[in-house]
């Protein structure tokens, strides 16, 4: 049986290099912007890029969950499902880098035996029953999975892509057969180093047209950690939602397909608890068109607002309906706020508010980035007893849960999707090609994550090369597509490398956003003349330190002077707030790197006592609080 279908496959010798500096995978993805009725809507593969949130109950649609056991095995020599042995039960999610035998610490070992180190191709694969209906519509929808993919479904590619935590989905309407079906996944993760020539130790390799240029200071977990389903739904459906609200008003503009083979007309409505009635609006809809209908209604004077502390959320209902009858339904949550900046503050709802945070990863000590929907919650416990209002999502869109909690626990988000240690090719490539991996995940990010009240400043890249002309270019351009797609029009800031050094060019920036570690990487007595100079140099905008912290292992306690030890970590925040406290404002916001310890690919984690950890977090891996941790709750910031 498992043959019969290899035989199906294509042999892998027809496509491209896999391991190639190219943007094949993430072209063949066609992510592009089009205007409908004058607003700008995200396609992907060619259709409008859908809601991947609302999980409700509804009548129209169905969802086939394809969680739980698939078959896998690692293809080192890329031959391929031809090569039927070495197969293994996984449960998906999955990520490749736990399974058993892993050491995250030994470098010496890259081959299948050490899964948290070998870099090539691997192989999902899963067969379930399925029957189709000739009058509906089947897509597969992945919540996320990282790195170059390809997917097939009874022996035929349907579809490449690339990317990180972004979700996708693609249309399986007519490749769906009667009965059983098997669906295939190939997930290659592109190698970050490369043995010296004298064998002695590892260089970084560089890449042009990737997510990371240059080996991440993170774990580059594969495989696939984010649910995968079929979706059963109408030929003519409502694809996304999207919502603002503004001076008394709500706008919901509702986007919808006709994805069958006659024409359709009807009427959209929208109805929520927080909008006064408003009377339905017409569409007609040619085969394989689509629209954007435009609403505009009154907010209820005693709807409530979003904020920390009293997190209140709405929920739109967007209604389709043919022939006087229902369609097609979509449910949209948002939220009522106001986030803006007045010359050097941050305001949320007319109030200046100071964003008191921490960065943290998708990761999880025994399950990589396969993460429960208790391990996100858990994120959100540790900044709540930390007491933190602000949480930075460092360059990578999350999983759903992620925005859907913080919009919930009130925490405030900075929106981040790649741009990770660009150098001057990789800029330039990224600003060049508007379907470059840069430009495509963050057509995704702005798409998806438009409707969350939590999400209330943009982060379009961290610690790119400031010392070169690729870089002004890169950082308009990063402006430019936020400017294009958020008509929230929340502000834009990135984590520069240093606040003046080279060329940060802040001009572009609406809030001058920059990394320091004065007292831990470089000198403290730096601190206070560097917050003043970049004041200086940006008069009248609000200042954020997107990365600032020490390391230390919990348990590790010592003189303050010692360099690694808890009590030296605490005492660096503790020196660093008396400084920073004088710089309030324009200092609108201070974020601590990390939340909690985390792994890393860079050589300084790859020793046996460390396992991979880079121990900056406020908590350890078990979630267990450092003295740092209680330092940083009682820290007070005021606006």
């Amino acid at each position: 049986m498992i043959r019969a279908f290899f035989a199906l496959l294509l042999p892998l010798a027809a496509f491209a290099d896999d391991f190639a500096d190219s943007p094949e995978f993430v072209h063949a993805m066609g992510i592009e912007t089009r205007k409908l009725d004058g607003f700008p809507v995200v396609f992907h593969y060619g259709r409008i890029r859908p809601d991947f949130e609302d999980r409700s109950e509804n009548p129209f649609r169905s969802r086939l969950d394809l969680d739980g056991p698939w078959e896998f095995r690692f293809d080192p020599e890329n031959e391929g499902l031809d090569a039927a042995s070495g197969w293994t039960r996984v449960t998906v999610p999955h990520c490749w880098d736990t399974m058993p035998g892993g050491r995250f610490w030994d470098w010496s070992d890259h081959s299948v035996k050490n899964p948290p180190f070998y870099d090539g191709a691997a192989w999902y694969m899963r067969k379930f029953d399925f029957e189709p209906s000739e009058d509906k519509r089947h897509r597969l929808e992945f919540l996320g999975v990282p790195h170059r993919v390809r997917i097939f479904l009874n022996g035929e590619l349907l579809a490449l892509h690339e990317g990180g935590g972004q979700p996708f989905e693609i249309d399986a309407t007519g490749k769906l057969a009667k009965g059983a079906n098997t669906l295939a996944v190939q997930v290659i993760r592109l190698p970050n180093y490369r043995k010296k020539t004298d064998g002695d130790g590892f260089d970084e390799i560089e890449y042009v047209h990737t997510r990371h240029p240059k080996a991440p200071d993170n774990w580059p977990y594969a495989g696939i950690p984010r649910s995968v389903s079929l979706v059963t739904e109408n030929p003519l459906t409502i694809r996304k939602t999207q919502v603002r609200t503004m001076k008394g008003k709500l706008e919901a503009v509702v986007c919808i397909s006709n994805h069958g083979t006659t024409p359709s007309k009807g009427t959209v409505r929208v109805a929520s608890d927080a909008i006064e009635p408003c009377e339905p609006l017409p569409f007609n809809l040619e085969p394989g068109a689509h629209a954007a209908i435009r609403f505009q209604a009154s907010l209820k004077p005693d709807a409530a607002r979003w904020q920390p502390g009293n997190p209140k959320l709405h929920r739109l209902v967007s209604t389709l309906e043919t022939g006087g009858k229902p369609g097609d339904r979509l449910q949209t949550e948002f939220g009522i706020r106001h986030f803006e900046i007045r010359g050097d503050r941050f305001y949320l709802n007319g109030k200046p508010i100071f964003l008191k945070g921490s960065a943290f990863y998708e990761e999880h000590r025994g399950r990589g980035n396969a993460l429960t929907k208790g391990d996100h919650e858990e994120f959100f416990r540790m900044l709540g007893e930390a007491d933190a209002n602000f949480a930075r999502l460092h360059v990578a869109q999350r999983h759903p849960w992620t925005y859907q909690l913080a919009d919930r626990n009130g925490v405030m988000l900075c929106g981040e999707w790649g741009g990770f240690w660009y150098k001057e090719k990789s800029m330039d490539a990224q600003t060049k090609d508007p379907q470059s991996v840069f430009q495509s995940l963050g057509r995704c990010a702005l798409w998806d994550l438009m409707n969350h009240p939590s999400v209330v400043i943009w982060g379009i890249h961290n610690e790119c090369h400031q010392f070169c002309p690729e870089y002004e270019p890169f950082v308009k351009m990063g402006h430019d597509l936020v400017d294009a797609h958020d008509w929230h029009l929340r502000p834009v800031t990135w984590a520069a490398w240093h606040p003046h050094m080279g060329e940060p060019h802040f001009e572009h920036a609406d809030a001058v956003g920059f990394n320091e570690y004065r007292g831990a990487m470089d000198p403290f007595e730096n601190l206070d003349p560097d917050l003043k100079r970049v004041t200086e140099e940006n008069p009248g905008k609000p200042l954020i330190i997107l990365e600032n912290g020490g390391w230390s292992k919990r348990g590790d306690r010592g003189p303050k002077d010692r360099k690694g030890s808890e009590d030296w970590q605490a005492d660096l925040l503790r020196r660093q707030h008396e400084v920073l406290t004088g710089h309030i404002p324009p200092l609108s916001g201070y974020t601590y790197w990390l939340l909690v310890d985390y792994r890393s690919r860079k050589t300084y984690t790859g020793n046996e006592n460390s396992d991979g950890w880079s121990r900056m977090g406020l908590y350890d891996e078990f979630g267990k609080p450092k003295m740092v941790r209680d330092v940083f709750r009682d820290l007070r910031w005021r606006p």
